[in-house]
């Protein structure tokens, strides 16, 4: 299947993208102008399962639906319009975080990596839960599975730990 992966995707003349994995670590960040929607789609495929699309607008934009269709993906958009500044906290905190150099070309890759980034913050509380579920039932060698069943298939966590459970006892 791939690694489970969130989409940040800033759509218009220059489309680009920004990838995270379930950790909020950066996969892929990337621009290009008129960037057309199988190009994107082709693009995001190439690096793992893309299990949500986010957008930094709060009316989600046509192409964010559909690569996220098209994909097998959810699509999530904030309560609001990012602001300009909301975006720079965002990227600028990440970008502190990280031990490594991450070159961002343009404004329009920074606001696809701010809509990734806000869409990590969203799903983060759910990861935390199904982490802490694994701890606390010993059954961290399921966590790949479980994240897979519940982020993907939108299984309930104590559904999805039990199902696996009863697998792996066969």
């Amino acid at each position: 299947m791939g690694k489970l992966l969130i989409a940040g995707i800033d759509p218009g003349t220059m489309n680009a993208y920004a990838l995270l994995d379930v950790d909020g670590v950066l996969i892929a960040l990337g621009s290009a102008r008129h960037l057309a929607e199988e190009q994107v789609i082709k693009t995001l495929r190439q690096y793992g399962k893309i299990f949500i699309i986010g957008t930094d607008v709060n009316h989600c934009p046509y192409l964010v639906k559909k690569v996220a269709r098209s994909l097998g993906a959810k699509s999530f958009f904030p309560d609001h319009n990012l602001k300009f500044f909301e975006k720079i906290k965002l990227v600028d905190t990440y970008l502190k975080e990280q031990k490594k150099f991450i070159k961002i070309k343009n404004q329009h890759e920074k606001d696809a990596l701010a809509a990734a980034l806000h869409t990590y913050k969203h799903i983060k509380p759910l990861m935390q839960k199904l982490e802490d579920n694994l701890i606390q039932n010993h059954k961290m060698h399921l966590l790949d599975a479980v994240q897979e069943k519940v982020l993907v298939h939108g299984i309930p966590i104590n559904k999805a730990v039990h199902q696996l459970g009863q697998v792996s006892l066969v």
